[in-house]
């Protein structure tokens, strides 16, 4: 992993920041095929590599990795790009995120946490991104975290209308998670302020 990273470092030094979108773009198709094929593992590994070709084009722009820098566009910049360029690079961060994010809820070894980072990646870019906010509350579900994953999934319906309808039945899912949650708390803080019997 090590020598991939390095070899991966050493061409996007060598690259333009054209290239270097169009490297990305081309692991994120290849990511894109292997995921409909049930390769879920080898997909994320494709979006991964596309997601280390979009930091170095952040990198170029900005010295250190941060989307959606004014500085980015700006005439007067030595390393700038059009807002074309731009808003290409976003659509693309946008997409190969929420397909990692994909693939790591397909596989039972993925951490949670790094599948909510990675779809809070996504709502920083866009914030009405319903496929975000659903992986978000996925991830939350299984981190056990109910209060966040039910604001997730609130955000999904009514980003969707409440058509999004496996967004409604986690919601409903979470709603009973958090209240039976809530009713085993009171129960312990019950038990721990109830009189002792004399023995």
């Amino acid at each position: 992993l090590d020598s991939l990273l390095q070899e991966i470092k050493m061409a996007s030094n060598k690259m333009s920041i054209e290239e270097k979108l169009k490297t990305a773009t081309s692991f994120k198709e290849q990511g894109n095929e292997l995921y409909k094929m049930s390769d879920f593992r080898a997909a994320a590994g494709k979006y991964h590599r596309a997601i280390l070709y979009l930091k170095g084009i952040d990198t170029d722009l900005h010295g250190t990795p941060a989307y959606l820098q004014f500085a980015s566009v700006d005439p007067q910049q030595k390393n700038c790009v059009s807002k074309e360029v731009e808003q290409e690079c976003i659509q693309l961060n946008i997409s190969v995120h929420n397909n990692l994010c994909a693939c790591l809820m397909q596989q039972d070894t993925s951490n949670p946490e790094r599948v909510k980072h990675l779809a809070e990646v996504v709502i920083e870019l866009e914030d009405k991104n319903e496929k975000a906010w659903f992986r978000r509350g996925q991830a939350c579900l299984k981190l056990k975290d109910f209060d966040t994953a039910l604001d997730c999934f609130n955000k999904v319906c009514e980003l969707s209308g409440g058509s999004n309808k496996e967004g409604v039945r986690l919601q409903r899912e979470t709603e009973l998670n958090l209240e039976a949650q809530r009713q085993k708390e009171r129960k312990i803080y019950q038990d721990m302020f109830r009189p002792r019997s004399e023995a």
